[in-house]
């Protein structure tokens, strides 16, 4: 009897096992589903010039028409962005309400014209010296986002420590632009007998949401 007992709980056990392993032959799928998860965050607005290649300019310069001295007051003239130097902002959905470009003396007020010991005003009258920025007869570019939505800025000079917008992009502006001005247009009055000399002045453009 025990015998018989220990063949039948082989038997039982063995058949217990071709029963999981036939049950899981006939369970097994064919294909399993998974799914990726990326989180893609927004950019941060900004601005720079950059040259027709795309790439930053570590240093860029405009230059303004050359003068003579004077006993008269006069006028110089020039472009703010050019092809080679282009005044880019970049708005990957940083400022979905949109932005202002706006340019100003790096010390705004303060800020002058300046050859070694010699200077004049980019913020006063047209009898110490004024400078006026006009936008308007500039081109703007969209890179990405088109048009819509973007314009340009109206011609403005220099007062008191207030700057000049430069480019403004209203909220039914692309959320993601990417574009540039260039051929900005620029007038100095110069100062009656204003020293001879290489004078320069530093700029900052600056970007914000609205």
């Amino acid at each position: 009897m025990k015998n018989r007992e220990t063949t039948w709980l082989y038997v039982a056990v063995f058949t217990t096992l071709i029963a999981a392993l036939a049950g899981g032959a006939v369970h097994a799928a064919s294909s399993a589903s998974s799914r990726l998860s990326q989180q893609i965050n927004a950019g941060v607005l900004g601005t720079d010039i950059r040259n027709s290649s795309n790439a930053v300019v570590a240093s860029p310069s405009f230059s303004m028409g050359a003068a003579s001295v004077s006993t008269s007051g006069q006028t110089v003239t020039g472009t703010f962005g050019t092809a080679s130097q282009r005044i880019s902002v970049d708005n990957p959905g940083g400022a979905n309400g949109g932005w202002t470009l706006t340019l100003n003396a790096t010390t705004p007020g303060t800020g002058a014209w300046t050859s070694g010991s010699n200077t004049y005003a980019y913020n006063g009258t047209t009898a110490t010296g004024q400078l006026t920025v006009n936008p308007s007869v500039g081109a703007i570019t969209a890179v990405t986002g088109g048009s819509t939505g973007v314009t340009r800025g109206a011609s403005q000079a220099f007062t008191g420590t207030a700057p000049v917008t430069l480019m403004t992009a209203d909220a039914t502006s692309a959320d993601i632009w990417n574009g540039y001005i260039t051929g900005v247009g620029l007038s100095q009055t110069v100062p009656a007998a204003q020293p001879a000399g290489t004078y320069t002045i530093d700029l900052t453009q600056t970007v914000a949401a609205s």
